[in-house]
């Protein structure tokens, strides 16, 4: 039941029809026994319209979806370290002014650290290749740079970074503002497929594989053994053409759902200042699962 204190939250973007978010949210409150509500916000016009409407409403926190990410970076006045880096945010919180938060690239950390914590080790002697280099390459970079570096401490890191893209800007635009470093590098698609041993972790960040986006997969089978994990962090459909491919050569899977589900639960707790319990992280996953399933 919502009483005259429920504190109000949701998600600002255009289209809206598909996002899962309500249903991680509105579950996490009830776990919680937190009182609010979690609600779509869907119009086109939030840079015409600016965020006076939510604040007059008493809105508490907004997560931000595209293509709003970039403007909801411009509209706070205090930003985290992440959200400056890619220069755009996925969570604004409205309790004390205005403040923009990114939880894309932690949700993806986490989603890599549960399945293997020694996939992010320093020490590793293999790479990792991260394919594509648009936002949501650039923030599952500046947090990998961070549990790189902060996983060992000012020692040079052995594990290195490969990108594969096609937008040279942007390539330039996320090694400068990582700061240049040295674990970072370029390759292309024939180095790759040359060194395949080489690597353990692949990100595949770019659309391609998503509903109603076409392309071929970037690398195909003649690449994957079972000594790869792949985490392709499209969602809908469950499995993209290059998780199949992946999944025959026996590789190990990291679902790109788990991504939305660990920036959502941090954003929950950025909202509500409480920490999520394991056992609430099950529940969130498997309704996300059911809903995911549905949708095929």
């Amino acid at each position: 039941m919502h009483s005259k204190h429920t504190e109000i939250f949701g998600i600002l973007g255009f289209p809206l029809g598909h996002t899962l978010s309500p249903w991680i949210h509105n579950t996490l409150f009830q776990l919680s026994d937190y009182d609010a509500v979690y609600l779509v916000f869907e119009n086109e016009g939030w840079k015409e319209l600016g965020l006076k409407p939510l604040l007059d409403l008493g809105v508490k926190g907004v997560s931000v979806t595209i293509p709003f990410k970039e403007w909801a970076y411009t509209q706070a006045e205090k930003v985290c370290e992440a959200s400056k880096a890619m220069l755009a945010s996925n969570t604004l919180l409205l309790r004390e002014g205005i403040e923009a938060v990114n939880t894309d690239g932690s949700g993806a950390i986490q989603s890599i650290l549960q399945s293997n914590p020694e996939l992010l080790n320093p020490k590793r002697s293999k790479n990792i290749l991260v394919l594509g280099s648009g936002g949501s390459a650039k923030g599952i970079l500046f947090s990998i740079a961070k549990e790189l570096e902060g996983r060992n401490k000012n020692q040079s890191i052995h594990r290195k970074v490969h990108l594969l893209a096609r937008n040279e800007t942007a390539m330039s635009e996320i090694e400068q503002s990582l700061g240049n470093p040295s674990w970072l590098g370029r390759v292309t698609k024939e180095q790759v497929i040359q060194e395949k041993e080489e690597y353990d972790l692949i990100i595949h960040t770019t659309p391609i594989g998503m509903k109603g986006v076409g392309g071929e997969p970037i690398l195909d089978s003649q690449f994957f053994t079972k000594k790869h994990t792949l985490f392709d962090i499209v969602y809908n459909p469950l499995e993209t053409d290059l998780v199949k491919i992946a999944k025959q050569k026996k590789a190990n899977i990291i679902p790109g759902y788990h991504m939305l589900l660990f920036q959502g639960i941090r954003q929950f707790e950025l909202f509500t200042n409480t920490k999520v319990k394991p056992k609430w992280i099950k529940k969130v996953e498997s309704i996300l699962l059911h809903e995911l399933k549905k949708r095929k």
